[in-house]
């Protein structure tokens, strides 16, 4: 700024002297006014002096930060659920029975298999698929069971499977015995190799109870 000042009094002299016409008022103005241009750049120098000004290398101000803002509490994850292993007082009082499937055809068809208490009435049963040769219970109430095998298909009060005496005696003529057989189911044990084979005697004649899970009326 100050620079600005000298050169415009410097322009101002040289306009003053090659003004030489002029007549003395109009120099005696211009030195004036060259005075007060002098004072006017020593008052400006003054204020520079006294008043610093950031430049623009200064560091920037640096602004308190603020406290830390509190962080989100994370949830807790699911856990594996403990497997706890069953007592002996906890597990399921029941037994199993199984046994191989037949029928007197070449295909055996879909058979509803019943066990049932022959004390109680109480019976369980479950439907098997055609060509399935062999059936399951699991979680019998322990006790005494007479199994048979009914055609799903074609249900009959006179045609149907029993475990009879005529199984275990190998189902020859000479096994005239057809009664049912009651087999035992004993708790947490399988009875086995039990088979409504017995597909040739008269149920009415061996007092063979028909399918249960039919209403008949």
């Amino acid at each position: 700024m100050k620079k600005t000042i000298f050169v415009s009094l410097i322009i101002i002299l040289l306009f003053a002297a090659g003004c030489s016409g002029q007549d003395e008022e109009a120099l005696a103005t211009q030195q004036a006014m060259s005075v007060q241009l002098t004072v006017q750049a020593g008052d400006i120098a003054a204020l520079k002096t006294q008043v610093s000004l950031p430049t623009a290398t200064s560091e920037p101000t640096v602004l308190p930060t603020c406290a830390p803002c509190p962080t989100a509490t994370p949830l807790p994850t699911a856990t594996t659920p403990t497997t706890v292993a069953p007592t002996a007082t906890s597990q399921a009082r029941t037994g199993m029975l199984s046994g191989s499937l037949s029928f007197p055809s070449e295909v055996i068809p879909a058979l509803r298999i019943v066990a049932m208490n022959p004390t109680t009435g109480v019976y369980y049963w479950q439907n098997t698929a055609a060509g399935q040769s062999f059936y399951r219970f699991d979680n019998l109430a322990p006790a005494s069971y007479w199994v048979l095998a009914y055609d799903i298909a074609n249900p009959s009060k006179t045609f149907f499977g029993a475990y009879s005496q005529a199984v275990p005696c190998g189902l020859s003529a000479a096994c005239t015995d057809h009664s049912l057989i009651a087999v035992e189911v004993k708790e947490g044990q399988e009875t086995t190799n039990i088979s409504p084979a017995d597909w040739y005697a008269n149920p009415a004649d061996w007092n063979w109870p028909i399918d249960p899970t039919i209403n008949w009326d």
